[in-house]
């Protein structure tokens, strides 16, 4: 094999290995349903501008926030909260769940929630509805223990050895509408005309649905 050769193959190769690391979604895991292992602190933005320093916490289930009242945990109204800030990290509400703030571009952002996988910790194996009947599936009544107490001891050591798969969904909000970040969703607000020129990114091989920075790319464009 000449040297030409060999350099067309091996620039292939790494080409192939950079599209599929973009692209594959990496599995993410959890030991505790809390987004951070102890309650932090949050400044908490409400509807009218007014401000709230509290310790807080997102829990996975549901993407909830929590903060302490008198050092009891306490499930926050999301109607009324404007944003929630975690040191330099935004938080806003979509849904009822807590979502972060990735990107703004003017008027429109780019927001991603973080929730458990409820499907991935029941386990698979009926096919159908994705409960684990054969108890093989991770233990997901410890999950609804969890919530039914509302929280459980942060801050020493965890008495839950288990480990939670966690997604992640991403959502534009454009003109105060919150649109899923996928393809259809997306394209069907769009004439045909400008679907074309939006294509010219999402069809690049380089570009996918599933990566957080080629959705900011996109932001730039709706």
């Amino acid at each position: 094999m000449n040297m030409r050769m060999f350099c067309i193959i091996a620039c292939m190769a790494f080409c192939c290995l950079e599209v599929q690391g973009q692209q594959a979604q990496e599995e993410e895991t959890s030991p505790i349903p809390y987004a951070f292992p102890r309650y932090r602190e949050a400044t908490v933005t409400m509807m009218f501008g007014s401000k709230k320093q509290v310790l807080g916490n997102i829990y996975l289930d549901g993407s909830k926030f929590y903060f302490l009242q008198d050092s009891v945990p306490i499930e926050a109204s999301l109607g009324n909260i404007h944003r929630v800030a975690f040191g330099d990290t935004l938080y806003m509400p979509v849904d009822n769940m807590l979502a972060r703030i990735v990107a703004e571009d003017s008027a429109k952002m780019l927001v991603c929630v973080r929730t458990i996988d409820k499907y991935k910790m029941k386990g698979s194996n009926d096919g159908i509805s994705g409960e684990d009947k054969r108890g093989e599936g991770m233990p997901f009544f410890q999950l609804d223990m969890v919530g039914s107490m509302g929280f459980i001891e942060l801050g020493g050591d965890q008495t839950m050895k288990t480990s939670f798969p966690l997604k992640r969904e991403y959502y534009f909000i454009l003109s105060g509408e919150v649109v899923p970040a996928k393809e259809r969703p997306v394209m069907r607000r769009y004439t045909k005309a400008r679907r074309k020129v939006l294509k010219g990114m999402t069809e690049n091989r380089w570009w996918s649905w599933k990566d957080e920075n080629s959705l900011v790319q996109l932001l730039q464009l709706l």
